[in-house]
């Protein structure tokens, strides 16, 4: 049986390799991501965040909380600190650029053991 963390290393895994793998084969970077229409970036950037706060529920309340808040506060403005930050970071990913938001507003995505 797979302790927690290893699960949720996993999981977080398996999302990110998910979201990518569609994706990967045309070098997906924030610069082709930002010329798709607002609803699909929004879409993607909320598949994500609902994806972090799932594992974040599991392993870290307080995160999972902030996650939450975060994305309730960002959601009306189509999560414009990931789009900015796309803006910046033209040839990265953008789910790992997302990631990266998620952790400066909360925190690493890094749990112990229980």
């Amino acid at each position: 049986m797979l302790s927690r963390k290893a699960r949720a290393i996993s999981t977080l895994s398996a999302i990110v390799f998910s979201l990518a793998s569609g994706a990967a084969a045309e070098d997906f970077k924030s610069s082709k991501f930002l010329t798709y229409p607002a609803d699909s970036q929004k879409s993607f950037i909320n598949s994500s965040v609902v994806m972090a706060s799932l594992i974040a529920s599991e392993n870290s309340r307080s995160q999972a909380d902030c996650l939450n808040a975060w994305s309730a506060k960002h959601v009306g403005d189509g999560y414009q600190p990931v789009l900015d930050a796309m803006r910046r970071f033209l040839n990265h990913h953008p789910t790992g650029v997302v990631l990266a938001v998620l952790q400066k507003a909360c925190g690493p995505f890094r749990y112990s053991p229980r």
